[in-house]
């Protein structure tokens, strides 16, 4: 019986370790979505799953970027190339301690594709080729344009960045419900799990990545946070949430990609994730206990 404990333990910990939202976060992905918030785009220096930024190295859009031969960056019909939704948020607002005016949305960007006028980059850590990611092909302006960090606690918050396959490549609405939030001028409140469910968003994500901000925090992005006062899961805060549902197979079931990610995108979330793995290994060594005690759980 422990044995079988254990498995699903050690099972939930590789899940864990392999995705590239925060831990407890659902939905989650394996797939990285390389990312910086350098201007440099012949080599640029993209920051770890999880990297601590100082809030002002932030303030700028970061440039997106995905392998140019993946298949969930392709289509059939070469015409009419793969168009996503860059959907970015903060689950702590005003700190992770009390989160209650989440989430903030700070940007929603359809008729997004790989870049026709950039030439692609190596990735840092495979070298397959990585292709920017931009909207100036479709012409298609921000729902809700960018809005850099500005946390108030000192404690950080989590700022995660989405890609979704978008479902109409001609363009995208936003639901009725969800209209107040276009122009960015009301971002308090928002729920993405609820926005991806109305707008038949589900199982679209193609990949995803995160970074940590605070109110002193200093760093760019190649480091992960240390500390124990961010969310649960993150650096020191080996606690696991309350309102968890209860089993290793949560583990699995959060996973929830496009099918189809080619191995170099595979390749490069995994080395993402190694490369950030002290920011993570407070949620891993969570999940272990939670799972001996038979209370391992993620947050739904």
């Amino acid at each position: 019986m422990l044995s079988n404990i254990l498995s699903l333990g050690l099972l939930a910990v590789a899940r864990t370790t392999l995705a590239q939202t925060p831990p407890y976060f659902t939905p989650s992905t394996d797939v990285n979505l390389p990312a910086t918030f350098d201007a440099n785009s012949t080599t640029p220096d993209f920051f770890v799953v999880g990297g601590v930024f100082s809030i002002n190295a932030t303030q700028s859009a970061p440039q997106l970027y995905l392998p140019s031969n993946s298949t969930f960056a392709t289509t059939s019909n070469a015409s009419n190339p793969a168009t996503f939704i860059l959907l970015m948020f903060d689950p702590d607002a005003p700190s992770p301690q009390d989160p209650s005016k989440a989430q903030i949305l700070h940007w929603l960007q359809p008729g997004v594709r790989l870049s026709r006028s950039i030439e692609p980059t190596a990735s840092p850590s495979s070298g397959a080729p990585l292709s920017m990611l931009s909207a100036a092909d479709t012409s298609t302006p921000a729902l809700v344009p960018y809005q850099g960090p500005q946390p108030p606690s000192v404690a950080p918050h989590r700022y995660i960045v989405t890609l979704w396959r978008q479902p109409n490549s001609t363009g995208f609405e936003v639901p009725e419900a969800w209209s107040g939030y276009v122009g960015g001028e009301n971002r308090t409140g928002f729920d993405a799990a609820k926005f991806v469910e109305d707008a038949g968003l589900q199982g679209g994500l193609v990949a995803a990545t995160y970074f940590l901000a605070g109110k002193e925090t200093v760093g760019e992005g190649r480091e992960t946070y240390e500390g124990d006062d961010a969310a649960a899961g993150i650096g020191g805060n080996t606690s696991v949430p309350v309102n968890a549902s209860g089993s290793a197979g949560a583990a699995t079931a959060t996973t929830t990609t496009v099918s189809g990610g080619s191995s170099s995108a595979t390749a490069d979330a995994a080395s993402a994730t190694e490369s950030s793995g002290a920011g993570r290994l407070g949620g891993v060594g969570a999940v272990v206990v939670a799972g001996v005690v038979g209370a391992v759980a993620l947050l739904g």
